[in-house]
């Protein structure tokens, strides 16, 4: 304790070190007085007096720093010393201290960005209370557990009723669009059906009114609504009174029982605009699946859980056996829908990483440039007695000031940049809506990055600069100080260093160029350029039957096709690229079905010209055409994969398919009845070039006509009249029907290649750093390599050299080092691909692909980043060196 209290009235008295000093003379001027008193009563004079006094008090100066020893902190003074000693060094060389900060500020603010972006993808909580506790519950397919499977009604509620590893457990639909009518018009909104338990896992109440009750969560009594606090705010202008109050969602009436919290925001999911009670009815089963949430129990754990479901997963329930297949997944909620986010963002990470590594290994090269032109400074300062550990410790305060002032430029471009990333990544890179901003833990990361690069940058030329010849230094002056065979190899070194990353990135670039221009130039299997495309969900009685639907369909397509300026109009349940389409199972009639439950398929109902205004190619068999009405024989296409999986070479004109009843595993009911093959069809994109091969069948819509169509319009007039068109036909029609999601077809196609764009984009850039940061490195190099040997060449021409063998001399140890950088880059590239080939490859049920269509070991990718690296050395190189050739020989002999 006493010591703790010695060293806090040590560094106390730092900080008021000027009051200090003032104490101390006085104290010293005291007893320096008392001593020359007694002196003067001995008789003696008082120059004597005096002389005498300062004998015996030891020198006054020396008695101060003695005490100031005792006083003070000795090394916290040293390191403020050096500090202040190395900010007066780097202002007296702004050129220098400019360089090296800004590509400084790059790497540390790329690094920055990437680091805010996962930090709060990846590992930020959950905006909800104890959000570590929260876990997501779902079923995977005994034999293939990287699929997931639907959770029926009766499961769910057993696990509801019957687990005890839960404080609470919840259940929800995933949002869906609907339309609301209010204020006279019509809009789309959407909805999420969820338990009321789910607000209580999530440990959110409504900010006004009450909660669902257990008793509306049944059919016919879940007619209630909680709204948004962002819809109450845009459609009751925040009034007290809109609890109890009725809206109308898909021409049904529900009564508002509360208002969300402003707050609350699922970061994972789309925020819906309303909250209906999802009514569980143990004896149905609900087509498109259920979502489970729950909070994990005090000192329950994930697996403790996982197995307690898993046990009442395998008891007989009210479903059917089917269910004992499936096996019971409790996972953290966060990391769950983050998983498939990890790779793409560690990936990018792992690149920018490289930026800094290359901006770390060019600032040593200046450095230790720098620390040659000092070695006559610090051989006077080991004269004066500093040791070669001061030294050290002087060159990396200086390189720890560049960094620190690199951390907080990158600081800045990195909180921006961050931004800037989030903005043009897509939803399947970043799956949480959540805003990227400076926390502590990306200060400390800062701080850290610029501590690691100031040690990566700092270390060797400390080392260097240090070891001095005091004789030899002091003995030649400035103008004998030159390179050592050792420091020149060790440029070299950190030359080669920077070339080998600089590929590693250019290798890499090319890699996402490539596969850029080959999702550009993939087949899509459909062209319908211009084209504006929308969709129409039909809600309400009116709309409850096929031919009601249909008749809707037909009456809005034939209003359209009559807009002056439009060619064609089609509809179907999905088109290409939208994503949206819906699954089924099949089996071919005759035959045992290839898997258990028949064979998995996207199912289109489309109408007859769908084929025709899309420009599908028909590979065998017919199209679709007027005939093929609801009260026709059954008829199907395949496409050019479903026709391969289901019959392989055979062909499969004439054959029946059956749909298996009782799946509960489709995304709705199947045709009632089975269809005959009369065509086949080419391949469509339903997502993007990059995607897993899609088994499709298209039925004609008449046959199977749903409450949801996609339109197509295609015209030749411009999107905003056409449009406008549009909206006027549709509200004509029925004005509680809106029509949403408007895009046009190249919009669609633009975003399907989004992702590999941006890929291109970010790596194109960082690729581009690298090479102007080695090219900077180079003509340093070769400049100072120059300059160094000025006199060398100088003497050369004088015994006979040609310009040109001085220009060749002065390139050759640059190439030389290139050489050595380009083989060690090729050797690295292939290296990380092999490992890294999983990942950046789409691998299905498991994560998606970030390359196309172009192997890890692409020659021309690899040929091309090597010749672009030639170029820049050559150029960065020449330049400097060209000034080789011209030196005049006598100013060179009389150089110093």
């Amino acid at each position: 304790m006493k010591n703790l209290r010695a060293q806090l009235a040590r560094l106390s008295s730092y900080f008021r070190s000027r009051r200090g000093e003032e104490e101390l003379d006085d104290e010293i001027a005291m007893h320096l007085r008392m001593h020359m008193e007694d002196n003067l009563r001995k008789g003696m004079t008082p120059e004597q007096a005096r002389r005498e006094a300062l004998m015996k008090l030891g020198g006054v100066e020396q008695t101060k720093e003695s005490y100031r020893e005792r006083r003070g902190l000795p090394f916290l003074e040293n390191v403020f010393r050096d500090l202040r000693f190395g900010l007066r060094t780097l202002r007296k060389n702004p050129g220098f201290t400019f360089v090296v900060i800004f590509t400084l500020a790059l790497g540390i603010g790329a690094n920055t960005a990437i680091f805010s972006v996962m930090e709060s993808q990846l590992w930020r909580p959950l905006p909800f209370p104890d959000s570590e506790r929260l876990v997501d519950v779902h079923t995977v397919q005994r034999k293939n557990p990287k699929q997931w499977d639907m959770i029926t009604n009766s499961v769910c509620l057993a696990w509801m009723r019957q687990s005890h590893s839960f404080a609470n457990l919840g259940a929800y639909n995933y949002p869906s669009q609907r339309n609301l009518a209010a204020g006279g018009r019509a809009e789309q909104v959407l909805v999420m059906m969820l338990t009321a338990s789910l607000f209580d896992t999530l440990g959110v109440t409504p900010g006004h009114g009450r909660n669902f009750s257990p008793q509306e969560e049944t059919p016919g009594a879940d007619h209630v609504a909680i709204l948004s606090h962002e819809l109450w705010q845009n459609q009751f202008a925040s009034a007290a009174d809109a609890i109890g109050k009725a809206i109308t969602i898909d021409g049904q009436p529900y009564t508002v029982v509360g208002i969300a919290p402003q707050n609350l925001h699922f970061e994972f999911l789309p925020d819906p605009a309303i909250y209906v009670p999802l009514a569980i009815d143990p004896a149905a089963k609900i087509g498109r699946g259920i979502y489970m949430l729950g909070r994990l129990a005090p000192g329950a754990t994930a697996e403790q859980a996982q197995t307690e479901l898993d046990g009442i997963l395998q008891r007989p329930l009210q479903d059917e056996a089917s269910q004992r297949e499936d096996l019971a997944v409790v996972t953290n909620l966060r990391e769950t829908w983050t998983r498939f986010a990890a790779r793409p963002l560690y990936f990018f990470a792992g690149a920018i990483l490289l930026v800094l590594l290359i901006a770390c290994v060019n600032n040593a090269g200046l450095l230790l440039a720098r620390g040659l032109t000092r070695q006559r400074e610090f051989a006077l300062r080991a004269t004066l007695g500093a040791s070669r550990s001061a030294l050290i410790w002087q060159s990396l305060t200086e390189s720890l000031l560049l960094s620190l002032a690199g951390g907080a430029v990158g600081t800045i471009l990195g909180v921006w940049g961050a931004s800037v990333l989030a903005k043009f990544w897509n939803e399947d890179t970043l799956p949480r809506s959540t805003d990227s901003y400076l926390d502590i833990r990306v200060l400390l990361f800062v701080a850290g990055t610029s501590i690691t690069s100031a040690l990566l940058m700092g270390i060797m030329p400390s080392l260097f600069s240090s070891r001095v010849d005091v004789n030899e230094t002091l003995r030649k002056g400035a103008s004998g100080l030159s390179a050592g065979r050792r420091q020149q190899r060790t440029r070299g070194i950190l030359l080669a260093v920077e070339v080998t990353l600089a590929l590693i990135l250019l290798f890499g670039a090319g890699l996402f160029l490539s596969s850029f221009l080959r999702e550009q130039q993939a087949p899509r299997g459909f062209d319908a350029p211009g084209a504006l495309t929308f969709r129409v969900m039909l809600r309400g009685e009116n709309y409850a039957k096929p031919d009601q639907q249909q008749r809707y369909f037909d009456s809005l397509r034939d209003r359209l096709g009559s807009l002056p300026g439009v060619r064609a109009v089609t509809f179907g349940t999905s088109i290409p690229l939208e994503g949206a389409s819906i699954t089924t199972s099949v089996n071919v009639a005759g035959r045992p079905p290839q898997h258990e439950h028949g064979t998995g398929v996207v199912l289109y109902g489309v109408e007859s010209s769908f084929v025709d205004v899309l420009h599908i190619h028909v590979l065998v068999g017919r199209k679709f055409d007027a005939h093929d009405a609801a009260a026709a024989q059954r008829v199907i296409l395949l496409n050019r994969n479903a026709a391969h999986t289901l019959f392989g070479s055979e062909d499969p004109l004439g054959k029946v398919l059956e749909f298996p009843p009782g799946d509960d595993r489709r995304d709705l009911e199947p045709p009632d009845m089975p269809a005959q093959i009369v065509g086949v069809t080419e391949n469509t994109q339903e997502f993007g070039p990059n995607e897993v091969p899609f088994d499709m069948i298209y039925v004609p819509f008449a046959q199977h006509t749903e409450r949801e169509a996609a339109f197509v319009v295609s015209a030749d007039v411009p999107r905003g009249a056409l449009l406008g068109a549009i909206r006027d036909a549709a509200y004509s029609l029925d004005k509680d029907q809106p029509i949403f999601d408007v895009k046009t077809m190249d919009d669609r196609i633009a975003d399907s290649v989004r992702g590999a764009r941006y890929n291109v984009f970010l790596v194109g850039c960082l690729a581009a750093v690298a090479l102007a940061l080695v090219a900077v490195g180079i003509f340093g190099t070769v400049a100072y390599f120059v300059q160094q040997r000025t006199q060398e060449f100088g003497i050369r021409l004088v015994l006979g050299a040609t310009p040109t063998h001085i220009l060749r001399h002065a390139l050759s140890r640059t190439f030389l080092t290139g050489a050595v950088g380009l083989f060690s880059g090729v050797a690295a590239s292939l290296a990380l691909g092999r490992i890294l080939g999983s990942a950046l490859y789409l691998v299905p049920h498991e994560h998606t692909g970030m390359l196309y269509g172009v192997k890890i070991y692409d020659p021309l990718s690899m040929l091309v980043a090597c010749l672009l690296l030639l170029t820049i050395l050559f150029l960065a190189s020449f330049l400097p060196a060209r000034r080789a050739m011209r030196i005049d020989p006598m100013a060179a002999l009389r150089y110093e």
